[in-house]
Formats: structure tokens, sequence, C-alpha cells
């Protein structure tokens, strides 16, 4: 059994926890926390969404992949990729990645960042609950190229799942979400706010935060 319960989350959603596993760097364990308020629902709803995915998908780039269970002193776990940074260091969320752009190269690569999620997003044909910044992070897998990987709300919830069989219906809800998405305040403040010129040191956010 694997223990859990007197370590620190590497974070905390509104129904399950993650944390590191102990006995393997790459991976991170997910446990249920708020079974009685949709947690073990969103659990099943999400693995068997997975288990649609391998059927297909060859590109695991913005989505963690998924390692089945493990039993811990907090319950059952399921096991993940850990998403970090080629240095090792935790990446950041997109939210945290926004926030930190205030110089015209930060915000180009955000621009660009955001383009390569819609990119991956609709020719794997990924299908969301929504799409949230809290819950993608940016991977930074060189000192100059950052990957959005999907970590939470993965999968369909309704009773008939049209847009996970229906590349029509899978296009037609992910266009509806990302408008959504990049209308939101971290969002849309990126854009809009008057950003400044490229720093003389020639130093961006690829390099100095993200």
């Amino acid at each position: 059994m694997i223990r859990l319960s007197e370590l620190t989350p590497l974070g905390t959603g509104r129904h399950r926890k993650c944390y590191a596993h102990p006995d393997d760097a790459q991976r991170c364990i997910k446990i249920v926390y708020n079974s009685d308020h949709g947690g073990d629902k969103e659990t099943q709803r999400e693995l068997k969404y997975y288990a649609h995915l391998s059927r297909y998908l060859k590109d695991w780039s913005g989505i963690p992949r998924y390692y089945g269970t493990v039993e811990t002193d907090c319950g059952t776990g399921y096991v993940y990729d850990v998403i970090a940074d080629y240095d090792g260091k935790p990446s950041v969320t997109l939210t945290e990645f926004a926030r930190q752009c205030r110089y015209e190269d930060d915000v180009a690569l955000l621009r660009q960042l955001l383009k390569k999620l819609k990119r991956y997003l609709r020719e794997n044909h990924i299908v969301t609950m929504t799409l949230k910044p809290q819950n993608i992070l940016c991977r930074r897998i060189s000192e100059s190229e950052v990957v959005p990987v999907v970590c939470d709300n993965i999968g369909e919830g309704t009773l008939i799942p049209l847009a996970t069989w229906s590349t029509w219906f899978c296009h037609r809800k992910q266009e509806r979400l990302w408008q959504r998405f990049i209308a939101q305040p971290v969002l849309a403040m990126a854009f809009e706010t008057d950003v400044k010129p490229k720093e003389r040191s020639g130093l961006s956010l690829s390099s100095r935060e993200a």
C-alpha cells in the first residue's frame, strides 16, 4: 500500500487531490476526497473517456496518460503522468503563465501556446467538459518551447455523448468552449493590456519564469 496521507498534495481540485507518486518521479496519483458531491462520478466519466482515447490516440503530448489504479492509505489512487518542465520544476498553470505576460515576446508566446492548444484538441478530437486556464499546465520542454497540457475536465458528461463519437459534433462543441475560454479575464487581459516593449536583455517569459 502506498502512503499518501502525510504528503502535501501537488494540487487540490473540487473533487480530487493530486500527489507525487512516492515510487515513480514520472507519475502522480489522484485521490477522490469529495465522493459524495460527484467525485466518483467525475472519475468514472474520465476513465471511460480515457478508454475511448486509448483506441485511437497517438499523440499524448496534450493530456496526461492514465496508468491504472493503486491502493493507498487515502483510498483508491488513479495514476497519471506527472506534468513537469524539462528541468524538473513543476509546470505552471495557464492562469499563472498569462498573468506573467508583460512584454511583447511574452504575449506572442501566449498566443502561440493558445494556437497549439486549439490545434491539438481539434486534430485529435479531444472532448472536454469545459476549458479553464487553471486546468491547463504550460509544460516547458526546452528553454524556448512550451506545450499546453489539459489536466482536468477531460471527457463528456452528456447522456448521449455525440461529441465523443462524431467529428462534426466534436468540432462544434470545441468551438463553443473555445470562445468562452478565450473570453475569460485572465486571457483577455493578456491581449488587451498595453504590453511593454521587449526587454533590452533579450529575456522573455519563456526563459525567465515560464
